[in-house]
């Protein structure tokens, strides 16, 4: 068993080092591009070694569509952070070995089947964690952009009542709103403006990309209302009354499961109790 073990590293070892030394041929129009591009500052030796453990992942098509979009809502680099998720799973696969291995020279004598199981264990954890905490940092600031969305909503039309324009109400409103989501909407905009785009084609595009359905959403009804203030200001209103109530819902959906889970502890802690109120009766009967 350790000798397939042992060969199974061997190998993918090998076929690392071969990746590496003859990396797959880019594209033409990928090529042609590097060509005319301008030449950008040289990596730090942080990020040499983060591309390095990254390309094997890249390869393998990761990370994966779902991912891409936590990483932009979370204003992440997908390179930094495949780079950290592989180095973190070596360091958990080589851990339980490496302490083996130093316990084995002072003369313990243990087999090293279990350390390389161990191993692959550990970094199949530490990558479920460092996905589950990717995805929960996620969540939460998509749940602030539905948030800022909604109050984004409830000032764009009164504004429009007031004879201001859909664009100029949609940056007036951003204008006096704080914090990340805020600035990405108005980023948003902002480019749109500049590469004459419509309105709905940036937002459109900003809620593909951070997974934002809502944006998707707002995008869609002002392309169908464009060109009709009275068409479009009611509109507006029904999609912020309607975005309100399924968040109002959904904090209350999260009240209700966070109060269950409140009442584990106490129901574990009662059944304590009753247990030891209860044992010296029932030693008391026994003879």
């Amino acid at each position: 068993m350790d000798a397939i073990l042992l060969g199974a590293g061997v190998g993918m070892g090998l076929v690392l080092i071969v990746f590496g030394l003859w990396p797959a041929r880019p594209p033409l129009l990928t090529a042609i591009a590097n060509i005319y591009r301008t030449p950008s500052a040289p990596a730090s030796r942080r990020r040499r070694i983060e591309e390095a453990l990254a390309s094997p992942l890249t390869r393998f098509g990761l990370p994966r569509r779902a991912t891409m979009a936590d990483l932009a809502v979370c204003e992440r680099d997908p390179i930094a952070y495949l780079g950290s998720l592989a180095g973190l799973a070596v360091m958990a696969l080589l851990a339980p070995a490496a302490t083996v291995a130093v316990m084995n020279l002072m003369g313990a004598g243990i087999a090293l089947t279990v350390p390389i199981w161990l191993g692959v264990a550990l970094a199949a954890v530490a990558v479920w964690i460092t996905e589950a905490s990717l995805k929960g940092k996620a969540e939460q600031r998509r749940l602030l952009m539905r948030h800022t969305l909604a109050a984004l909503l409830d000032i764009v039309p009164p504004a429009l009542a007031a004879g201001a324009g859909v664009e100029q109400a949609l940056m007036d409103s951003t204008r006096i709103s704080s914090g990340w989501a805020a600035r990405r909407i108005r980023h948003a905009l902002a480019t749109a403006r500049t590469t004459r785009t419509p309105l709905w084609q940036a937002l459109g595009d900003l809620g593909r990309e951070t997974g934002v359905v809502q944006l998707e959403q707002l995008a869609a009804t002002l392309q169908l209302a464009s060109g009709e203030g009275t068409r479009i200001r009611a509109a507006l209103t029904q999609r912020g009354h309607a975005l309100s109530e399924r968040l109002a819902a959904e904090l209350e959906a999260r009240a209700e499961s966070a109060s269950e889970r409140m009442s584990i502890p106490l129901m574990l802690l009662t059944s304590v109790f009753l247990l030891f109120l209860i044992y010296p009766g029932i030693a008391g009967l026994q003879p």
